[in-house]
């Protein structure tokens, strides 16, 4: 998992602008309203990249690389990004009431996802 730092980040008396990625293309966007206590993921994909914008709350995330057998575990906050690769099985657990955006580098396709929940 990469987590990302913002590239530019500008405010004035208007407010202020964080650039969050770059180079990247994104087919999808959804915003994502879970509640505290709540677990998702628990799988993977084998071609799908997700960005995840964290715009309120809390969530740990623990990642497991199928290719390499590497975890890790993040605990993050209001104005985190992560992406999440292909072949690292995620699970997010919300430790707050929380919202946040989500990039899919592919469209969702209901009759062939790409979520998969074993090691298959």
């Amino acid at each position: 998992m990469e987590v990302i730092k913002p590239f530019v980040a500008v405010s004035d008396y208007r407010g202020s602008i964080d650039e969050v990625v770059k180079g990247r293309l994104w087919k999808q966007l959804n915003y994502v309203r879970t509640n505290q206590g709540a677990i998702r993921g628990n799988h993977f994909h084998k071609i799908l990249s997700e960005l995840h914008y964290v715009v309120s709350g809390e969530i740990r995330v623990h990642i497991r690389d199928l290719r390499t057998n590497e975890e890790a575990t993040y605990h993050l906050g209001e104005g985190s990004c992560f992406i999440v690769e292909p072949h690292e099985y995620h699970t997010l657990e919300h430790l707050t009431d929380t919202e946040y955006v989500v990039l899919f580098s592919e469209e969702f396709n209901p009759e062939q996802p790409d979520i998969h929940k074993n090691e298959d």
